[in-house]
């Protein structure tokens, strides 16, 4: 591969992981909801998912996915059904917290934060950083947008014939630029005013973040269908 190759699978890479998406505000909710550390666990489980498509794009499994059409669809409805449910739980969540906003104490900038009791299946219930990771994890998974994405990156960038540390190569320069942004974007979420102001409107917040993830829920599966 050239270096020009390179800078365009880079330039390819930045744009998709900095377009704001499913996995940008999973990550943003956590660290500003919960704590740095739930907010950093949430990337990594995002750049976890990212790893597995990765892995799934160098082996050629992506590009079978794309030409299966009944696969596909299966991967794009359980995706929109997962970011439902993240959607209808924040939802939940936000209006138990407008409904009791005395039940919902105010925290510190590294502390957890949590919504009435009785809405247990809201993800803001409990933001720990092991909840954190498996929900980046899944967003990223769920998004199954993300085949189409590999399949153009790796096919128009990528050589079939690649060396394979080439291929290696490819997969550390996705991995630590990934891993970095979502980091960065966890820290920023974490920040002790912006973090604070979250949390003075977190009803707000989780109301907002559910009814983006229901968009999101619905657009995949009005194109799955």
């Amino acid at each position: 591969m050239e270096a020009s190759q390179y800078l365009a699978l880079l330039g390819l890479w930045i744009a998709g992981i900095v377009a704001p998406g499913p996995d940008v505000l999973v990550i943003l909710r956590n660290a500003s909801l919960g704590s740095r550390a739930a907010g950093v666990l949430t990337a990594v489980g995002v750049m976890t998912g990212n790893l597995v498509w990765i892995t799934l794009s160098l082996t050629g499994v992506t590009v079978l996915i794309g030409q299966a059409d009944t696969a596909q669809r299966i991967i794009q409805v359980a995706g929109a059904l997962f970011l439902g449910w993240l959607g209808v739980s924040g939802i939940r969540g936000g209006l138990a917290a407008r409904a009791a906003p005395d039940r919902v104490p105010s925290v510190a900038a590294g502390g957890p934060a949590t919504v009435p009791e009785e809405f247990p299946s809201s993800p803001g219930r409990a933001v720990t950083p092991g909840r954190g990771f498996v929900l980046g994890l899944v967003t990223n998974l769920s998004n199954a947008k993300a085949i189409v994405f590999f399949v153009a990156l790796f096919a128009n960038v990528v050589p079939a014939g690649a060396l394979w540390w080439e291929t290696v190569l490819v997969f550390a320069l996705l991995v630590v630029v990934g891993l970095a942004w979502f980091t960065a974007v966890a820290w920023l979420g974490s920040v002790q005013r912006l973090a604070a102001g979250f949390r003075r409107h977190g009803a707000a917040v989780e109301l907002g973040a559910g009814a983006l993830f229901l968009v999101l829920a619905l657009g995949l599966l009005v194109s799955a269908l």
